[in-house]
């Protein structure tokens, strides 16, 4: 699941509780629903998301930024492991993958999202 609508990590964001939701995290038992959230990945950190516990766990903090600027910003308990690596930063490689088929397959879907992260999408190559 790709949630397109908000990466800013902040108070006012991340809640310990919503009024409405669209797209649970999890279902009652005997509920199935395919998918669903794996991680939340914002401004300042990437967190795993167990699907069983219905927990966010930190799995790093991205450069330039502290475990206290996560706990400040982030107003849901959250599971912390006691050394948080920071989040390493993308190869060439990585950044080729993730600005040419991951940006076409997201493009697809979510051509607003695409857009505001990768910019316009490119024309496809046809054959002539």
């Amino acid at each position: 699941m790709i949630s397109t609508k908000n990466c800013q990590h902040s108070r006012r964001t991340l809640v310990d509780q919503v009024e409405f939701i669209s797209a649970p995290g999890r279902s009652e038992p005997g509920v199935y629903r395919p998918g669903g959230p794996i991680a939340l990945i914002t401004n300042l950190c990437l967190f795993d998301y167990d699907k069983h516990s219905g927990r966010f766990s930190l799995r790093s903090v991205h450069p330039g930024h502290t475990l206290e600027e996560v706990r400040d910003q982030t107003v849901f308990d959250f599971d912390c492991p006691a050394q948080v690596p920071t989040t390493p930063v993308p190869d060439a490689h990585r950044l080729a993958l993730l600005r040419g088929p991951v940006a076409e397959q997201i493009a697809d879907t979510y051509p607003a999202f695409a857009k505001q992260v990768f910019g316009e999408r490119p024309t496809p190559l046809t054959a002539t």
